[in-house]
């Protein structure tokens, strides 16, 4: 049974590491904050503009290895402003600025859920704040290398600081304000999501590989009607394409069978595949065609494949990698009267929800 708990907490934990602008690539810009430093010393100016020069930034007539910025925290890239809650730091890296938003969770979130889900009903923007809430926490480190935690990419969670915050999505975070899940009862592991399962999840260690944590056995939430997602756009699509275009995007030579599935899992989605005689994983070959022929192609790999002639033609169900939680199935529960306790019972009936 998912059992929502709430324990009062005091202490703020650390902040989140957020990579941000990751997609601009900047290499100049200007940074505005009611306090900025350069090295740690105070810039008196609230106003800079950022350029590299000899592997530094510059501020003003100052040279510096780190810029901090906190409070009413804006950057400005090509006459387009991005705000920031916490505290921002700005470092040269090669060619260009790495910006760094050092953000509470609760800050953090508002953001996530707006752009991940904006729109939803409150009972799936509430689902969604908590899946979200939960990949963050149990996501530092993920960029441990780098030096940050999180990216704001898909790749981690879409995240656009301060800008475009949707009151339906502030609220459904500040009511699940804390709120987690845990397996077990105890344990924080990554609580992934997608558009549309198609019909049913899988499992983490299926999709990702062997040793992946993450919550959530693989479910089936399809009822008397078909699965919760079937009304969605992404629910059943087909791609076609020729034999020797998808060799040569892949970088194969057009010999052998062009997609040859060798293992599926409960759910249906293909775990292992031969393409033109060379293996991948299923998410690896999503991400290859995606890199090749866009992100809208091979939408998930709940998929068959047919060759007629010189075409290969796909057809699929879902979008995503299908793992932990389906926003589009959430959003159709939601409009059916379900409240988040039983969407996320749902998705993770393994887990439960409550402030650590």
């Amino acid at each position: 049974m998912l059992l929502l708990v709430l324990i009062a907490t005091t202490a703020l934990p650390a902040p989140l590491k957020v990579r941000v602008l990751q997609r601009e690539k900047p290499y100049e810009g200007w940074l505005a904050a009611d306090t900025l430093t350069c090295d740690g010393a105070p810039i008196k100016a609230s106003r800079i503009e950022l350029k590299l020069k000899d592997r530094r930034l510059t501020a003003g007539d100052k040279l510096c290895d780190v810029i901090t910025a906190e409070g009413g925290i804006k950057v400005t890239l090509d006459d387009k402003p991005h705000g920031y809650p916490g505290k921002l730091t700005a470092l040269p890296e090669g060619s260009f600025i790495r910006f760094i938003d050092e953000v509470q969770v609760e800050d953090y979130l508002p953001s996530v859920v707006t752009e991940e889900a904006d729109g939803f009903p409150a009972a799936a923007l509430e689902a969604q704040a908590v899946v979200s809430r939960t990949f963050a926490l149990a996501s530092r480190g993920r960029h441990e290398a780098e030096g940050y935690d999180l990216c704001d990419l898909t790749h981690c969670q879409l995240y656009n600081g301060s800008d475009g915050i949707s009151a339906p999505a502030d609220d459904a975070s500040k009511r699940t304000r804390g709120e987690v899940l845990l397996w077990g009862g105890i344990g924080l592991k990554p609580a992934f999501f997608h558009a549309a399962c198609g019909g049913h999840t899988s499992k983490a260690a299926d999709v990702f590989g062997e040793g992946a944590e993450g919550v959530g056995p693989g479910v089936s939430d399809t009822g008397k009607d078909g699965p919760a997602c079937r009304e969605a756009p992404e629910f059943k699509w087909s791609f076609e394409i020729e034999r020797g275009d998808m060799a040569k995007g892949l970088g194969l030579a057009p010999e052998g069978h062009a997609f040859e599935p060798l293992r599926r899992d409960a759910a249906g989605r293909v775990l292992e595949l031969k393409a033109f005689g060379r293996r991948f994983r299923g998410n690896e070959f999503m991400s290859a065609m995606g890199r090749a022929f866009g992100w809208r192609t091979i939408r998930s790999m709940k998929v068959t494949a047919e060759e007629v002639e010189n075409l290969v033609r796909f057809t699929g169900a879902g979008h995503g990698h299908g793992v932990g939680f389906c926003q589009l199935g959430a959003k159709a529960m939601a409009n059916k009267g379900l409240s988040r306790k039983q969407i996320l019972q749902k998705y993770f009936p393994d887990c439960t929800v409550r402030v650590p």
